[in-house]
């Protein structure tokens, strides 16, 4: 008889709570909507924040846009109406590119490729604009969030900015290997 009190003691409480979960199922299943709304919202207006600091420390760009950037730009918003992660993650592989052109026209070696080992990259180039450096380590963190932060739903406005962003950096980029291009065919 005292087994059994005791393992009643021990299942009480577990079984008062299952009995409560199942009474308040819905009430339980709509605070936990509601925690996840909030989450996520408090990830988008990091994002945006973060997007809104990256472009005020931008220069304001003379560089003029190519009608392949134009066409590039219209592409990316396009996927981004569909699938604003999508589209994150492609203007991001984009500014990726063009950072690997820029370094070896300039001579620079990538051995292995990472996150870490694109800054180090980035830095062997000479001459090469330390807050360009900045502004491509900023928008690989905004793309991280959004690829690893599956629990925020990015949208079409989200991408359409750091689509824009991305595209004034590769612009910038190009730009750049131009003038390398340019100042190595001089030499020779």
């Amino acid at each position: 008889m005292e087994h059994f009190v005791k393992i009643l003691e021990i299942l009480a409480w577990p079984l008062v709570v299952l009995v409560a979960m199942f009474q308040f199922k819905k009430d339980l299943g709509s605070v936990l909507r509601r925690l996840v709304k909030v989450e996520t919202s408090a990830a988008k207006m990091m994002f945006n924040e973060e997007l809104e600091e990256i472009e005020q420390k931008l220069p304001d760009s003379t560089i003029e846009k190519s009608g392949e950037s134009s066409k590039w730009l219209s592409e990316m918003l396009q996927i981004a109406k569909l699938n604003p992660r999508a589209a994150i993650i492609e203007a991001w592989t984009a500014i990726e590119v063009a950072c690997i052109e820029l370094g070896m026209v300039a001579g620079a070696t990538m051995p292995r490729f990472s996150p870490r080992a694109l800054e180090e990259f980035l830095y062997q180039i000479p001459d090469f604009d330390k807050e360009m450096i900045n502004r491509v380590m900023d928008l690989r963190k905004l793309r991280n969030r959004v690829t690893h932060g599956m629990d925020a739903d990015f949208d079409f406005i989200d991408a359409e900015k750091y689509i824009e962003l991305a595209d004034k950096t590769v612009s910038a980029l190009n730009a750049a290997n131009k003038q390398k291009q340019v100042k190595i065919h001089r030499e020779y």
